[in-house]
C-alpha cells in the first residue's frame, strides 16, 4: 500500500486490530485496547499513503479485503480491484514481512517531552465527517474545513495546549494525561459544541472521543488512539545548499500578511512577486485565514497534470535575520499538517473555490491572479488530472549563512515527512 521506498515514515506504518498471533495490540495496556482486548483478533486494518494519496486497507483471516475509500463509479471500483489483486495473490508476502515496517506504539501516559509542531484532525475524520458536522460557539457555526487547530506555545514541557480557531471565535483546550488511561481533552475556559444530525454535544468530549494527531520534534507522533510513536533513526539534515534566498529589501520581516491588495511591505507581497515570476501560473490565491490550505497557493495545468505550490509564510520575531529556531516551529508545523487535500486534487481545488466564494460574499477576494471562472474550470477537471504538489516554507527571519544544525534537523524532518508520506518536495526560502 506504500510507494516503493527503502524508508517508511511513522505515520505510514500504523496498523491496529491485528491477529493476536503477532500483535501490536498485545503490547498495549488493556485500558487502551477496550473490552475486547483479550479476545483473538481476526482482522488487520491499516492506513497510509500510496502515490501521494491517503489510502486504507482491511483484511480478515477468512480472506476478505476492503477499504474505507468510496468508489465514485464502477470504473473506479474495477481500477481499485486491479491494484489490490496482485498484492492478494502474491504468495511471497507474509505476515512477518508486513509487520516488519510497523513501529511499536507506546501508551501516552504523560506529556511527551518534545516540542509540539502541529495538532490536527485524524485524516479519516475529515474524510467522513467534515461536511456533516459543524463546530459551534455562541450560535456561530463553522464546518470542520473552516476551522483549524493552533498550538499556543512551542515548549518541550508544561501544558500541551491548543486553540480551535474559526473566522469569528477561538477556544482553548489542553491534553490531560493519565497513567491509567488514554489522554483526554478538556477546555481551558469555555467549551464549544459539536453539532450534527444526531444532536449537540460538548466539543471537548468530541475531541476526546475522536482523538487528535500531534506532531513533535524528532519525528515523534501522538496518535489519535492515545499512543506514541518514536522512530529510532538518525536525524536528516536539510541541505544547506538547498536553502533558497530571496531579496527582502523594503520588506518588514516582522509582518507576514498583506493588509490590502496594494500592501507592498509584507512578507507575502515579496513572495507573490518572486514566485509569480518563476512560472506562468493560471491562478494564485491568498488563502490566509482560519482553515487555510496555505498562506499562498499557486496552480497551473500542464498536459495531464495539475501543479500546485503551497506556500507557508512566517514573520520573524526580530527585524534582523538570525538562527532562532523558535521562528521555525510554527511554519514547519503548518507545512507538516496532513491535510487530506494535499493528496486529493478534487478536494484541494474544491476547497479553494468554496473559500474564494465565501470571501467574495463578504466583499473581499483572495485571488491574486486569475479569476473565479478559471478556478472553477480547474475544479471541474481536477479529478482527471495527476496532482503534483510542492510545499514551500518561507522564513526570512532565518539566515542561511548562520543556520544552526538544530534548524537544519527540524527542516530535514519536515522534508522527510513530506517525501515519505505524500511524495511532495519541500522548498525552504530564507535570508542570505
Amino acid at each position: 500500500m506504500s510507494r516503493a521506498s527503502s524508508t517508511v515514515h511513522p505515520l505510514r506504518a500504523v496498523a491496529l486490530g491485528l491477529d493476536s498471533d503477532i500483535s501490536i495490540a498485545s503490547q498495549i495496556p488493556l485500558n487502551y485496547r477496550g473490552e475486547g482486548a483479550t479476545k483473538m483478533k481476526t482482522n488487520i486494518f491499516a492506513y497510509g499513503f500510496s502515490g501521494g494519496r491517503a489510502v486504507s486497507f482491511g483484511a480478515s483471516r477468512k480472506g476478505r479485503v476492503w477499504s474505507h475509500e468510496q468508489a465514485d463509479d464502477l470504473h473506479h471500483w474495477v481500477r481499485w480491484v486491479r491494484q489490490v489483486g496482485p498484492a492478494i495473490t502474491d504468495e511471497s508476502v507474509t505476515l512477518e514481512s508486513v509487520m516488519s515496517g510497523f513501529l511499536l506504539p507506546e501508551p501516552a501516559t504523560a506529556r511527551p517531552p518534545y516540542v509540539p509542531l502541529a495538532v490536527e484532525w485524524p485524516h479519516q475524520i475529515l474524510a467522513t465527517l467534515s461536511e456533516r458536522h459543524t463546530l459551534a460557539y455562541q450560535d456561530e457555526q463553522y464546518t470542520m474545513l473552516d476551522t483549524e487547530f493552533r498550538l499556543t506555545c512551542h515548549e518541550a514541557e508544561g501544558p500541551l495546549r491548543f486553540e480551535v480557531v474559526t473566522p469569528s471565535w477561538s477556544l482553548q483546550f489542553e491534553f490531560a494525561f493519565d497513567i491509567e488511561s488514554p489522554p483526554t481533552i478538556r477546555s481551558v475556559a469555555e467549551d464549544g459544541q459539536l453539532v450534527s444530525s444526531a444532536g449537540t454535544t460538548s466539543l471537548a468530549q468530541f475531541l476526546t472521543d475522536t482523538g487528535l494527531l500531534v506532531s513533535f520534534t524528532d519525528e515523534v507522533v501522538l496518535l489519535e488512539q492515545g499512543l506514541i510513536l518514536r522512530p529510532a533513526r538518525e536525524r536528516h539534515l536539510f541541505e544547506l545548499e538547498s536553502i533558497e534566498v530571496f531579496d527582502w529589501t523594503g520588506i518588514n520581516l516582522r509582518r507576514e500578511s498583506r493588509k490590502s491588495d496594494d500592501d507592498t511591505t509584507a512578507i507575502a507581497h515579496r513572495v507573490i512577486e518572486t514566485i509569480a515570476a518563476e512560472a506562468e501560473w493560471e491562478v494564485a490565491i491568498d488563502d490566509d485565514g482560519a482553515g487555510e490550505l496555505a498562506d499562498l497557493v499557486f496552480m497551473r495545468r500542464i498536459g495531464e497534470q495539475l501543479e500546485v505550490l503551497l506556500v507557508h509564510c512566517k514573520y520573524s520575531s526580530q527585524s534582523t535575520p538570525g538562527k532562532r529556531i523558535d521562528d521555525l516551529y510554527d511554519v514547519c508545523g503548518q507545512a507538516m499538517k496532513m491535510n487530506r487535500a494535499k493528496s486529493m486534487p478534487e478536494l484541494l481545488t474544491r476547497r479553494l473555490l468554496r473559500r474564494a466564494h465565501n470571501r467574495q460574499a463578504k466583499g473581499r477576494t483572495g485571488i491574486i491572479h486569475g479569476n473565479l471562472t478559471l478556478l472553477a474550470s480547474i475544479v471541474e477537471q481536477a479529478r482527471f488530472r495527476e496532482l503534483r504538489v510542492q510545499v514551500a516554507i518561507v522564513q526570512p527571519g532565518m539566515s542561511r549563512a548562520i543556520v544552526s544544525t538544530e534548524m537544519r534537523a527540524l527542516l530535514g524532518a519536515v522534508q522527510r515527512f513530506l517525501i515519505e508520506t505524500y511524495a511532495i518536495p519541500l522548498r525552504v526560502i530564507a535570508s542570505p
